[in-house]
């Protein structure tokens, strides 16, 4: 399965949908190390990342994942911040979605991933499991390095990750290594 640039964004946005609808509501709220709640009312919903104002806070946090890419595209909103980086004439790109969202089941990340025409596989490292948090491998074959993305969860927040490079049948969006992915995803966290 190929994903053009457009269409690994138009996936990314899908995917979180799909997520969206099918997470497990039994996923404990964020702690205040990770997102803040508003407390001016003591209704407010909470905001992903609230100290995230500029995909460019997101790019010094991640160096080593941006290195060689420019910033070319950002959405910053209350409840997501998108972020597309891109080498110059038709190098790799990569993009980021971070949002609010409950972690799956295995069960729901399956049938989403069914949907997707992909399969779904969990990992983690003591450092995410710390944070209650589990990573999904969304790829053609479910292994890492492949066509596909990668979700990092912790609770309330899911932080989507896409490498992208040029082929000989155009731009194919992957996901990274497995031990990148957590590592990208931990340092977007401490933000």
């Amino acid at each position: 399965m190929k994903m053009r640039r457009s269409e690994a964004l138009v996936a990314s946005l899908l995917g979180l949908a799909l997520l969206s609808g099918c997470s497990s509501t039994a996923a404990e709220p964020p702690s205040q190390d990770i997102a803040d709640e508003d407390d001016d009312d003591g209704a407010g919903a909470t905001v992903p990342f609230p100290h995230v104002t500029s995909c460019d806070q997101v790019t010094a946090a991640i160096p080593d994942f941006t290195h060689g890419m420019d910033l070319v595209g950002e959405t910053v909103g209350d409840d997501a911040v998108m972020c597309l980086w891109a080498a110059p004439e038709g190098g790799p790109y990569a993009s980021i979605l971070i949002g609010q969202n409950t972690m799956p089941t295995e069960e729901e990340a399956a049938a989403a991933a069914k949907m997707l025409q992909l399969q779904s596989t969990y990992f983690t490292n003591p450092q995410l499991s710390g944070l209650g948090g589990a990573a999904a491998r969304w790829t053609a074959d479910g292994s890492p390095d492949t066509t596909g993305y990668t979700t990092v969860f912790v609770p309330g927040v899911s932080v989507e990750i896409h490498r992208g490079k040029n082929g000989p049948d155009g731009d194919t969006s992957y996901a990274p290594d497995d031990t990148e992915a957590i590592d990208v995803a931990l340092a977007i966290l401490k933000l």
